[in-house]
């Protein structure tokens, strides 16, 4: 009897804690912080893009006149530079560690320039961009559908009875979901097709409403766990692609402050 109610109670624990952890989204700053870097990507996917597709693309035509080389130079340049203002935000938003390389490979100039540009992560990073534009895709579609979707329920307790005012999709008849099943035997087609009509849910009481406010908070959690795990997918894809990547400010505050040796042939440096 002792073990039966033992199990009894650590199950009810269990749902407890389980009701606690999907209730308590709600209440955690850590999801409000996901939600606004998730909604920032959308805007900052488009200007991503926009700058790599237009500084590669005008770069890459206008190369065979010599002036696209500096200009691919200089957007590869800036490309870097907001993939490292990108790391920061990551960092700051979904605190994820992720440490830039502040010192490049060589020890002449020439040679870290050239280990700036074949690195793995400068690429990578580079490419990272345009991928931005896809989370704010499906982050904006999830947010706006979900959190739009369960606050309008979870006011409907304040206006449900109020007249002439409607809140929803509606059309001049009720949604139908058509299915349907066609054989070919010798010359005739047989068929089978079933039609499922989906009604409306009028609410007019109270308890309704209450039933219906109830069902929001519920979808508000439930969006909010899923914009966490995309959030948290994401900081793990970041930090694959951005991390170890070069910041060229620091890069260029380094080589300011420590000068490499010379990049003449047979140079030597002096000790002391």
């Amino acid at each position: 009897m002792c073990a039966a109610a033992d199990a009894v109670t650590d199950r009810q624990r269990r749902i407890a804690a389980g009701v606690r952890r999907f209730v308590g989204v709600s209440f955690r700053r850590q999801t409000y912080l996901n939600l606004a870097y998730l909604l920032l990507a959308f805007p900052l996917g488009i200007a991503y893009v926009v700058f790599v597709a237009v500084g590669f693309g005008l770069g890459v035509g206008l190369s065979v006149i010599l002036v696209g080389l500096p200009l691919l130079a200089v957007v590869f340049v800036i490309s870097l530079a907001i993939a490292g203002f990108d790391r920061w935000l990551t960092a700051a938003l979904l605190t994820v560690d992720i440490e830039p390389r502040t010192r490049p490979a060589g020890e002449t100039r020439r040679e870290q320039i050239v280990s700036v540009v074949t690195h793995p992560k400068t690429w990578s990073s580079v490419l990272y961009l345009p991928t931005k534009l896809a989370l704010g895709t499906v982050s904006f579609a999830l947010a706006v559908t979900g959190l739009s979707t369960g606050a309008s329920m979870l006011m409907i307790p304040f206006y449900y009875d109020q007249p002439g005012l409607y809140v929803g999709v509606f059309s001049d008849r009720a949604p139908e979901i058509h299915q349907s099943l066609y054989l070919g035997w010798d010359y005739l087609l047989v068929g089978i097709e079933g039609v499922i009509t989906v009604g409306y849910w009028e609410i007019t009481t109270l308890p309704q409403a209450l039933a219906a406010a109830a069902l929001g908070f519920v979808v508000l959690c439930g969006t909010f766990h899923a914009l966490n795990a995309l959030a948290r997918l994401w900081g793990r894809f970041a930090r694959l692609a951005l991390e170890d990547g070069d910041d060229p400010l620091a890069v260029a505050v380094r080589m300011l402050r420590s000068p490499p040796a010379s990049d003449e042939p047979g140079a030597s440096r002096r000790d002391g």
